[in-house]
């Protein structure tokens, strides 16, 4: 969050007291030199973690824009996982990793991403890539989005989202949702969920929002 250090550590003591059950999580896994990659973790809230775990069955099926420890933790717990990148090198070391634990269940796809502008944006491999039904889709891909931002590549996923998501039961995963109210505003969820706590490889606070359809 655009905060001061002072103001962020106040957050996350503050945080921390209300949610006493994450301080071991945070004394592992916060405070660390390890990626979520090397946790196998989605780099959210710990409460965002902990919720969609409790949801997930391997019956469900999952969309993701961004690839990371992230896939590796939504393979775990669902049936099938399509997750889109866009730079190969980084797909090249997800892949190699995927093979040496042996999981079958990810799709990956690596796609163009044009941020030039909205229109391109839309119209690009990376945004069209989602083109079927999901119970769950996370929107946690690149978006260099700033407070002097005039768009959003991730708002924009959130409406190709709600295009694509299973009704009844689906859920769409906004993280860093503190940067997107305007996702909150448009939603057409029939429930918001803020998920706001410390999480896995993180010295703050984040927000991850569930949108339940």
């Amino acid at each position: 969050m655009y905060l001061s250090n002072f103001q962020r550590v106040v957050k996350v003591s503050r945080n921390l007291a209300l949610n006493p059950n994450l301080i071991l999580n945070y004394i592992s896994y916060s405070i660390t030199s390890k990626s979520p990659f090397d946790l196998e973790l989605p780099w959210w809230s710990w409460k965002a973690i902990k919720s969609l775990e409790k949801h997930l069955t391997k019956e469900h099926k999952v969309f993701e824009w961004g690839t990371g420890g992230s896939t590796l933790y939504l393979a775990k717990h669902a049936k099938s996982v399509t997750s889109v990148e866009q730079h190969p090198e980084w797909l090249k070391k997800l892949k190699d990793a995927l093979n040496s634990r042996g999981i079958e269940n990810v799709d990956l796809l690596e796609k163009d991403l044009d941020a030039s502008s909205q229109d391109n944006f839309l119209s690009c491999s990376y945004a069209e890539a989602l083109n079927s039904k999901q119970d769950v889709i996370v929107i946690d891909g690149e978006d260099h989005f700033g407070p002097h931002s005039e768009w959003s590549a991730r708002e924009l996923c959130f409406q190709l989202a709600e295009k694509w998501i299973q009704t009844p039961g689906g859920i769409i995963v906004v993280d860093d949702s503190w940067r997107y109210p305007i996702i909150r505003e448009k939603s057409k969820a029939s429930k918001i969920v803020i998920h706001e706590s410390v999480g896995p490889c993180r010295k703050g606070v984040t927000s991850t929002d569930f949108h339940y359809y």
